[in-house]
């Protein structure tokens, strides 16, 4: 890490310290499907021969650089600030503007996080964008997104302002505010741009996402490591809310057949407004401890497992599989119904073993799976194409990782993915339906950390 003071800058007379910092990374992936090299996806069929065929990448576009900015007191709490980018793949620029398609080698500054903090003794306000309060858990695969939108955990950054507390010595409270998401990625475009595949016209919401945390985390029997530091006993108990309104827009829609999907019109019948909604719980537990910062013999679990409706708005969804139309009635051609939220659970387990300081074992198992649809009723909702729900998702993951020093880490990874859907279809050389979809990938990752 680099570290430089600067004694004045044009309008801003204080003095500040900054630290630069970051990782380079080098991803090295064959997979049996084409899929995207953060895995933040659902695999398509196993009958469609466009995808079903192995792969091999290699990217870097997974480094990234941070600036913590050190700051002078201001009524008695320490001012400090935090921006980190990395240089995201795509950028979908586009073509009919007269942009060109993206490239690997084209990738483009992304913006992380973006927030600073007053910190008193016990207390925090922090304003800008950074981590959600249901995004704290992470399990360390060498996969550069690890599990996150759809594969079982809510990992997305916010703008937000919250305020946290620590009370008792071992509990620390927060509360935010934050922007909805609505549609993807938290945009939402007027409806006569709804043929972009990126917008889910209709739904927005006028209230800001009300997200909470309560976490608990005290050395009852000892420590182990979690991202190579050593970790006591933690809970975590989180929510997050929005009310999102759902205007009545004529789409493309799915009923549901024997292993045949039927096209169709579809329209909500009425402006609904809806409560989208997750509860979740984590757990890390030593169950091996160390009692120094030897990390030796040790053996970790971590936990994290949700509850909820309409998971979009914590990007653990896509906007077209997270609600649907119940049928009420047919008007004409097009069927009518009242939107539905579609309900989810997930999460994922984690255990960690430590050979030595330098080489340890991951295991994950990660999972979503929607209940309560009732299939006679459905109608499907979407752009077109025609929305395609997802009944249940997980992952497998075998991670052998080397540390040498703390600037150096590498990583063998084995990985089973697969997606299940609610309906089989046929390929497109008429071979049976099939309803699921899987992807096998080895994986190696090698990281620069300065």
């Amino acid at each position: 890490m680099i570290f430089f003071s600067v004694a004045s800058f044009p309008r801003a007379a204080p003095a500040a310290e900054f630290q630069l910092g970051g990782n380079l990374v080098l991803h090295t992936v064959w997979d049996s499907t084409q899929v995207n090299n953060s895995y933040n996806q659902f695999i398509l069929r196993n009958n469609d021969p466009n995808f079903q065929h192995g792969r091999l990448k290699f990217s870097s576009e997974k480094s990234r650089m941070y600036f913590l900015i050190k700051g002078p007191e201001i009524w008695g709490a320490q001012t400090t600030g935090f921006i980190e980018w990395d240089f995201c793949e795509g950028g979908s620029v586009s073509t009919a503007s007269g942009g060109l398609p993206f490239s690997v080698h084209k990738n483009r500054l992304e913006l992380r996080h973006g927030m600073f903090r007053l910190n008193w003794p016990d207390t925090e306000l922090m304003l800008g964008q950074y981590w959600s309060l249901v995004s704290e858990e992470f399990p360390e695969t060498a996969t550069p997104q690890p599990l996150g939108k759809f594969g079982g955990i809510p990992i997305f950054r916010e703008p937000q302002i919250r305020l946290s507390q620590k009370f008792l010595g071992a509990f620390d409270a927060s509360l935010a505010l934050s922007e909805p998401m609505n549609g993807s990625n938290g945009l939402m475009l007027a409806p006569d741009q709804a043929a972009n595949a990126n917008v889910f016209t209709g739904e927005s919401s006028e209230t800001p996402r009300v997200t909470g945390r309560l976490k608990y985390e005290k050395d009852l029997w000892g420590k182990a490591p979690y991202f190579g530091a050593p970790r006591p006993f933690g809970a975590r108990l989180a929510f997050s809310w929005q009310r999102s309104r759902f205007r009545p827009v004529d789409a493309n829609g799915r009923v549901f057949g024997q292993d045949n999907y039927l096209n169709v019109q579809v329209r909500q019948g009425d402006q609904q407004y809806l409560d989208q909604w997750i509860v979740e719980a984590s757990l890390f537990v030593p169950i091996i401890p160390t009692y120094s910062k030897n990390l030796a013999r040790t053996l970790s679990l971590l936990t994290q497992w949700y509850l909820g409706a309409g998971l979009d708005f914590v990007a653990e969804d896509l906007p077209q599989n997270s609600s649907y139309l119940n049928f009420q009635s047919l008007d004409g051609q097009t069927f009518v119904g009242n939107r539905t939220l579609m309900q989810k659970y997930g999460g994922f387990v984690q255990l960690q073993y430590y050979f030595t300081n330098e080489w340890f074992l991951n295991s994950v198992w990660t999972m979503q799976k929607a209940f309560g649809v009732d299939l006679d009723s459905w109608s499907g909702f979407g752009l077109t194409p025609a929305a395609d729900p997802v009944r249940f998702n997980q992952h497998y993951y075998l991670t052998l990782w080397y540390r040498p020093a703390p600037a150096l880490k590498f990583g063998v990874e084995y990985a089973y993915l697969r997606t299940d859907y609610f309906q089989g279809t046929p390929s497109s050389g008429g071979t049976r339906p099939i309803d699921f979809g899987e992807n096998h990938h080895i994986m190696f990752a090698a990281f620069y950390f300065f």
